[in-house]
């Protein structure tokens, strides 16, 4: 140091700082346990949903836990069955995705599930099992057998003379797409390149077989949503509005065959600004429920509640805490006609207004006409329910 008084080098380094200490024990006893901490957690958490049949956001069954390996083909894929098991139940994973799902929506606008398109206005749109569905059934982009269209025709026709020769009427109702309805919310970037989708095809070769009702669901939905939102913002279906349009087309072409059915109104059940909130299973998908939420203007939820109130009872509902089977009986305690119904999730909305017309009605949850369940039912008419991303299901069942 030099001393008082010197004159100081204006180029001289600064001091130099004593060492530092050559170990920090409460900050390295802080990182041990951090450290200890991330490696535990996930492997407690995987162990104590170990149990966890299905995950959280994809809505899929977990990777099961393998057995232990009897021999070397099965040690071989032993670790690669673990690390499935362990990556669907790992403590924090929910936590994790819902992050990582809110930064990609929430900050960049992308869907992060290769299922969920994110629209405009908040609107949401399914793509179908596969990813492809508004490629394929609106924009035309995804090519699909061109023959499928007059072989979907064909099992219509197949299954509508069968029945026909045992005095069983039969109507089919596709439910169209939310991109078909509502195709001004899709991104600006999803543009329709063929107008002849896969769903006017099918009309087209239908039109060779007068004789079948398929009703076209499309004008009178369309037609509907200037008066009110007929499908759901964020879930895959129609809401309850969209369903009594559809209730109200079917009614229709049954009576004109069966002038004997009675119509009863559908239920308008009374929408609470505020109150009547719904996030729908595409949210659900996204895992961003309060993010995409909307007011649900036909709150089917009040429908499904005031069943006692109805005169066609369920025969066979299960247990509260039980599983639902695929299969519903209905009941009204009146004259009246049978109804046999083979639905998708798309008819979940019709079911309620529907069996009030009928002193029986059987929903099935199926695509297959099984003809000994006919013969056992002895139905006056056959209704056949699908989605339009779904009309080539038929032709796995064929009669």
């Amino acid at each position: 140091m030099p001393a008082a008084g010197a004159p100081t080098d204006p180029l001289a380094l600064p001091p130099v700082p004593p060492p530092a200490a050559a170990d920090h024990p409460r900050r390295d006893r802080v990182l041990v346990l951090l450290f200890a901490l991330a490696l535990v957690l996930p492997l407690a958490g995987a162990f104590a949903k170990r149990d966890l049949a299905r995950t959280a956001f994809e809505n899929r069954p977990t990777a099961p836990w393998p057995a232990a390996p009897a021999d070397a083909p099965a040690l071989r894929g032993w670790p690669a069955a673990v690390e499935a098991a362990f990556a669907d139940r790992f403590g924090g994973r929910d936590r994790l995705i819902a992050l990582h799902h809110a930064a990609k929506a929430g900050v960049f606008g992308v869907s992060p599930v290769d299922k969920v398109l994110i629209g405009r206005d908040g609107w949401l749109y399914f793509l179908g099992e596969d990813g492809r569905a508004i490629d394929r059934d609106w924009r035309g982009v995804h090519a699909y057998d061109v023959d499928e269209p007059r072989r979907v025709a064909a099992e219509f026709r197949r299954r509508h003379d069968w029945l026909a020769q045992r005095g069983i009427g039969y109507v089919v109702v596709v439910v169209p797409d939310k991109a078909t309805i509502y195709p001004e919310h899709l991104p600006s970037w999803v543009r329709q390149v063929d107008p002849v989708t896969r769903l006017d095809r099918l009309y087209a070769a239908l039109s060779a077989h007068p004789e079948i009702a398929v009703l076209d669901l499309r004008p009178a939905l369309r037609a509907a949503k200037a008066q009110q939102r007929v499908y759901f913002k964020t879930d895959s279906h129609w809401n309850y509005a969209g369903a009594a349009v559809g209730y109200g087309a079917l009614m229709q072409a049954l009576r004109a065959r069966r002038p004997e059915l009675p119509f009863v109104p559908p239920e308008r059940p009374p929408y609470v600004p505020g109150e009547d909130v719904y996030s729908g299973d595409l949210a659900q998908m996204l895992g961003l429920p309060r993010r995409f939420a909307e007011d649900d203007v036909a709150p089917l939820g009040k429908v499904l509640a005031n069943a006692p109130a109805r005169c066609a009872q369920r025969l066979d509902a299960p247990p509260p805490d039980a599983p639902e089977t695929g299969s519903e009986t209905y009941a009204c305690a009146r004259p009246g006609l049978r109804a046999l119904v083979l639905r998708d999730s798309m008819g979940i909305a019709l079911v309620p207004p529907l069996v009030e017309n009928f002193a029986r009605t059987l929903v099935l949850s199926t695509r297959r006409l099984d003809p000994a369940l006919v013969a056992d039912e002895r139905p006056d008419v056959v209704i056949e329910e699908l989605v339009e991303r779904a009309l080539h299901a038929p032709l796995a069942f064929p009669l």
